[in-house]
C-alpha cells in the first residue's frame, strides 16, 4: 500500500486540477451568454419563453497600410527631399504619416535641429516621386491641383489671393 501512495496522490491532484478547469471554463463561458426572458401569457397555458444569446463579435475597423507602397519608395522620396533641401539623407529625421499609391505626406527636419522643420507633400509620377511641397504652411492650391491629393491628405490649400481654402 505505501508504494501505491505517491502514484495516487499524482493522480488525484490531476483529477481535481481537471475539475478546476473545466468548471473555471464553463463558468466563463456561462457569462458570455445573456438571457432574456419573454414571458407569454395565455388564459388557457401560461408559457415562459428564454432565449439565450452569445454576443457577437465587434469588428474594429483598422488602418492597413497601402499594399502599393513601399520602403523603396518612402527611400526615393527621402532622397528626393536630401536634394529639395540641400543636405544629405542620413542627415535627415523622415516620417511618412500617410500614403497611398500615388501621394504621401510626413514630416522632415534636420538631425541637428531640436526644433523646427516642416511638413512635406509628395507624388508619384511615371516613375519617380516628387515633392510638392515642402514647409510649415499650407501649401498653395495651384501645387497641389494637378496631383490630385485626396482631401483626407491635404484638406487645405491657399488661394492665389492667399486665402485659405477647405477643399
Amino acid at each position: 500500500m505505501e508504494k501505491y501512495k505517491i502514484p495516487l496522490a499524482i493522480i488525484l491532484a490531476a483529477v481535481i486540477i481537471g475539475l478546476a478547469l473545466f468548471f473555471g471554463l464553463k463558468s466563463q463561458q456561462s457569462e458570455k451568454i445573456t438571457s432574456t426572458a419573454s414571458p407569454t401569457i395565455s388564459q388557457s397555458n401560461p408559457t415562459i419563453t428564454m432565449t439565450q444569446t452569445a454576443p457577437s463579435p465587434t469588428l474594429v475597423p483598422i488602418s492597413l497600410p497601402s499594399p502599393a507602397f513601399s520602403e523603396d519608395d518612402a527611400d526615393a522620396i527621402k532622397t528626393a527631399l536630401s536634394t529639395k533641401l540641400g543636405t544629405s539623407k542620413e542627415n535627415l529625421v523622415f516620417e511618412v504619416s500617410k500614403k497611398d499609391d500615388k501621394h504621401a505626406k510626413g514630416n522632415v527636419r534636420e538631425k541637428t535641429s531640436e526644433v523646427g522643420g516642416g511638413y512635406w507633400l509628395a507624388a508619384k509620377t511615371d516613375s519617380s516621386w516628387s515633392i510638392v511641397y515642402d514647409g510649415q504652411a499650407n501649401p498653395t492650391c495651384g501645387q497641389i491641383a494637378p496631383y490630385n491629393f485626396s482631401t483626407e491628405m491635404v484638406p487645405e490649400c491657399l488661394n492665389n489671393l492667399g486665402n485659405v481654402v477647405t477643399r
